[in-house]
């Protein structure tokens, strides 16, 4: 028996430093470059000199590359976060429950109303968000006087950075904004959250974007500000995906894949349209379809309703119509195929994705002839989302 008991100890530490070696040399010899899990670039090691020795940046690269290119290191990192994200939501799902008009910071975010994770709210003192603003909308009418010719318009989508849900105070960033900014009159309006069951019912417990009811509803919104002068599209039917969704919101706090929910979605019979992007044509913005048939790997907003494209025509051949542009952030994924089956041309613009863009230049490229700005506080904050110096 002790000669067995020695045979198995030595295997164990012989397969344990085959793992071991066997990862130090992917790591040195076909380093991984994307760590999938975590969505990003993977760690490697650096070439070690005297220099990177002395200042340590040499043990730091061997440390961080190790934990991303040893063998099933991805695999072990999403197991012990799983595992203890799972620990952790049994451990306070009491506390949530029995405290659900308070907010209960958790990793990074806050749970409020016992399972919805939101942001803490802002005022417009924070970051300078008041003065971050001004100067957007300073940038913005500088635009629009330049281009007398067009028709501008605004949408503001509030969200839960908007309102403090347990006192009901709002930052007032719309109105902030629209004292400020230099739209015709009628030619600017929100998607307005005045507490936490309105909230609630417009966006997703896990994600930072809203969910079918609510881009329905901002859809109508943004449809009666543009003077869209014919029936809108109705949904055909409500459906669920076929899939667990655990949005953004669950990565910033660690909870990925164990804190989920479902996904609703509206079909719509849209009209025929030709999707262009710059890559060439597409046959859909977005993969509704695939999703509900089961035919992807996994589903989140971006995927069900379209990414974040640096520029997409949408064609429905209505030369009757107007052409627009709709310069937005991601909240205008789910309703730009609805908003573009009432106009000829619909050109939208991300300019997270467009470091060389020329507002002036595309205009001249491209004739329109009505603008909408559509974004949430930070959309009006960002500098990246002023069209033109």
């Amino acid at each position: 028996m002790k000669k067995i008991h020695t045979l198995l100890n030595a295997g164990f530490l012989f397969l344990l430093a085959a793992f071991l070696l066997g990862g130090l040399a992917v790591a040195v010899l076909r380093p991984k470059e994307i760590n999938f899990y975590e969505n990003r670039p993977a760690n490697r090691l650096h070439r070690p000199t005297l220099g990177t020795f002395l200042d340590t940046t040499f043990q730091d690269s061997v440390e961080d590359g190790l934990s991303d290119q040893i063998l099933m290191a991805q695999t072990f990192k999403k197991a012990y976060n799983d595992g203890s994200s799972q620990l952790l939501l049994d451990l306070i799902s009491g506390f949530l429950e029995s405290h659900p008009q308070q907010y209960i910071y958790v990793r990074g975010m806050y749970f409020f109303g016992s399972d919805h994770l939101v942001y803490g709210p802002w005022a417009l003192e924070d970051a300078d968000h008041a003065g971050r603003m001004a100067q957007k909308a300073e940038g913005l009418n500088r635009l629009m006087d330049a281009h007398p010719d067009l028709d501008f318009y605004a949408y503001y989508v509030e969200k839960d950075t908007d309102i403090n849900f347990m006192t009901g105070v709002k930052a007032e960033g719309y109105e902030y904004l629209r004292d400020r900014l230099d739209v015709p009159k009628g030619h600017m309006a929100r998607f307005q959250i005045d507490s936490f069951d309105e909230f609630r019912q417009y966006f997703f417990r896990t994600d930072h974007h809203w969910n079918c009811y609510g881009s329905y509803k901002g859809y109508q919104e943004v449809a009666k500000l543009l003077g869209v002068d014919e029936p809108l599209l109705e949904p055909q039917e409500e459906l669920l995906l076929p899939y667990t969704f655990s949005g953004s919101k669950t990565a910033s706090a660690g909870i990925k894949d164990v804190y989920w929910e479902d996904f609703p979605v509206y079909r719509f019979d849209y009209p025929e349209m030709e999707i262009t992007a710059k890559s060439g044509p597409l046959a859909d913005y977005g993969q509704l379809e695939e999703c509900l048939a089961g035919q992807l790997e996994k589903a989140d907003y971006g995927i069900c309703y379209g990414g974040d494209l640096d520029a997409v025509v949408f064609d429905t051949g209505r030369k009757d119509r107007e052409d627009i542009l709709v310069i937005g952030d991601s909240y205008d994924n789910a309703i730009l195929k609805l908003v573009a089956s009432h106009f000829h041309k619909t050109h939208s613009i991300d300019l997270r994705y467009n470091d060389d863009f020329s507002f002036s230049q595309y205009v001249r490229e491209n004739p329109v002839d009505k603008v909408l700005f559509i974004g949430n506080m930070d959309y009006y904050v960002m500098e990246e989302f002023l069209p033109e110096d």
